[in-house]
């Protein structure tokens, strides 16, 4: 009963399962519904498809981002740890955990299970900026996705002018940095394949009418973005997440899932929407979603549920 979108996606082949967007209207009746869908007192935009034609702040999802980056510029990133009192000042710009949440010594798997703002905005601080950036252009932020149906195209406007409140804001997630819930599913899936960022795709063919194949999709050849080493290190910290961290509500489902929350703040009251991205896996049966709750509150609260209504139903 709120607006939002939810995608989910086979990991491997970039096959979309499903795709919910909401509030949504019926095509049978469209001709008749179209004043009340288009009309100055409508102010539902039931006609966007908000999973791929949305875009909002990623919130803590973009940690994995920041994660990627700090993996690459520091070899010894497995010696991290910072100390969280809930909130610190780094480079003259605030930053505070969500309620001020005070998470203690961490490490940085921790860090990422507990989403902690202050330890990530330390790490993200230290990053260079122009690497942040050509990593952002290599996950297609600011790039076409390859996709053969309407979309937005994510945006990411760091550089090496930026204030040192922007990189701070920008790093947890937040400041002008604009994703599509289908972009943070291709993510998700990302780091589920093994590393590789495969085109998402809604029809498999086309035949004519004896059956016959006229055209094949899918089957796109892609690059490995992520190393093997990376994807196993974010693989653990994303399941850290589910085991002991901001979704545990995952937990004990008879698959084994990870993934990462994130409330993202669209407006200066605070109020934020509700993020989760993730996959779980079963044998050899795998599944990836990005779900967004518009102006919910928190991920784990509100987000979370929804993957565990999905991963139960699939699996």
């Amino acid at each position: 009963n709120r607006k939002g979108a939810v995608i989910a996606m086979e990991p491997d082949t970039g096959r979309i399962i499903a795709m919910v967007s909401r509030p949504d209207f019926n095509p049978n009746t469209i001709r008749n519904d179209w004043e009340s869908l288009t009309g100055n007192n409508s102010s539902d935009s039931a006609l966007l498809n908000r999973a791929t034609q949305g875009l909002y702040p990623p919130g803590s999802t973009f940690k994995l981002v920041t994660l990627i980056e700090y993996l690459r510029e520091n070899g010894d990133y497995k010696d991290f740890e910072y100390e969280c009192n809930g909130k610190d000042v780094l480079d003259d710009a605030a930053i505070k955990c969500y309620n001020s949440k005070k998470h203690g010594l961490e490490d940085i798997r921790k860090a990422y299970a507990k989403s902690c703002n202050c330890a990530f905005a330390s790490m993200g601080v230290s990053l260079n900026v122009d690497r942040l950036s050509k990593l952002c252009e290599t996950l297609l932020f600011n790039k076409s996705l390859s996709c053969r149906f309407e979309y937005k195209s994510s945006s990411f406007v760091l550089d090496k002018n930026s204030t040192s409140a922007e990189v701070v804001q920008t790093v947890i997630g937040q400041g002008k940095t604009m994703i599509s819930p289908l972009h943070n599913a291709m993510l998700a899936c990302m780091v589920a394949n093994g590393g590789y960022m495969v085109p998402p795709t809604l029809v498999d063919s086309i035949q004519n009418n004896s059956g016959r194949e006229i055209k094949k999709f899918g089957g796109n050849i892609s690059e490995q973005i992520l190393s093997d080493s990376e994807v196993k290190f974010i693989d653990k910290c994303m399941k850290e997440t589910v085991t002991a961290g901001t979704a545990t509500a995952l937990s004990g489902g008879g698959y084994e899932a990870g993934g990462k929350t994130g409330s993202a703040e669209y407006d200066s009251t605070g109020a934020s929407h509700a993020w989760f991205i993730g996959y779980a896996k079963k044998d050899e049966k795998s599944i990836a979603v990005s779900i967004i709750v518009e102006g919910a509150g928190t991920g784990s609260d509100y987000a979370v549920p929804i993957a565990k209504k999905i991963f139960d139903a699939y699996y």
